[in-house]
């Protein structure tokens, strides 16, 4: 079972209600060239229709987020945040705490493949989102906010650490259905930890959410991630 100290109420709902806000400023920055990629190109998902522009920095709406963030970190407890700092170098098989101790490379690699590569077709996706809008990040706007971890090398929004969870969340549920619910919430819970470390707004993870949900429904419809999901599924019969 995972035991985890997140903070309160507050966060989950702001969470949840983040996509919805509305009068956010910051403007959209010309994207770089697209990547190729094997399931989804770079510019497959048209960002700026899918997710609201973030809250414009020293805004009233980022400065109730820095809020959050600051109550999130001093409502953490060591555990959550030793987590959190584990969680930092992205793999999927962070999802091994729902999946149990046999979800490893060694014993899936086909499964590892395919998910290695999902996971560089929506990371290409992430990252042109972040270069069009070029959100500075929690601890750059306010300097009482703890960086936990090193310092990130591109911008906040939208979450890219949120968009591959979800990716690798709607995609392992394919895989284990009966465990689907688990799956998601364990990829919550990645979102979470990023706001706990300082290193990202909770509008920044909800959007990596919704993008990370757009970014796999793309993807099925490929026939080449149809192809690779159904070799991936011999590793997951009993």
């Amino acid at each position: 079972m995972l035991k985890h100290r997140v903070s309160c109420t507050l966060i989950a709902a702001t969470l949840l209600a983040s996509p919805l806000l509305v009068g956010w400023q910051v403007a959209p920055a010309a994207p770089a060239a697209p990547a190729a990629g094997k399931y989804l190109a770079a510019d497959a998902i048209d960002v700026r229709a899918l997710l609201p522009d973030p809250p414009a920095p020293h805004s009233p709406v980022s400065d109730g987020e820095i809020d959050i963030v600051l109550a999130a970190q001093a409502d953490a407890a060591p555990a959550s945040v030793a987590r959190a700092a584990s969680e930092d170098a992205m793999v999927v098989w962070l999802f091994a705490d729902v999946l149990g101790r046999d979800f490893n490379a060694s014993k899936m690699p086909k499964t590892a493949a395919f998910l290695k590569q999902i996971e560089r077709d929506s990371k290409a996706v992430s990252d042109r989102a972040k270069a069009i809008w070029s959100r500075p990040r929690p601890y750059e706007q306010n300097p009482a906010i703890r960086l936990q971890i090193e310092k990130p090398g591109n911008n906040s929004y939208p979450s890219g650490h949120s968009t591959r969870a979800a990716v690798w969340a709607e995609t392992l549920a394919l895989f284990a259905p009966e465990k689907a619910e688990a799956i998601r919430a364990r990829a919550r819970l990645i979102g979470l930890d990023r706001i706990i470390l300082g290193v990202h707004f909770p509008s920044d993870v909800a959007a990596g959410y919704s993008l990370g949900r757009a970014v796999t429904e793309a993807m099925k419809k490929d026939p080449a991630f149809q192809k690779d999901l159904e070799e991936a599924r011999s590793e997951w019969k009993p």
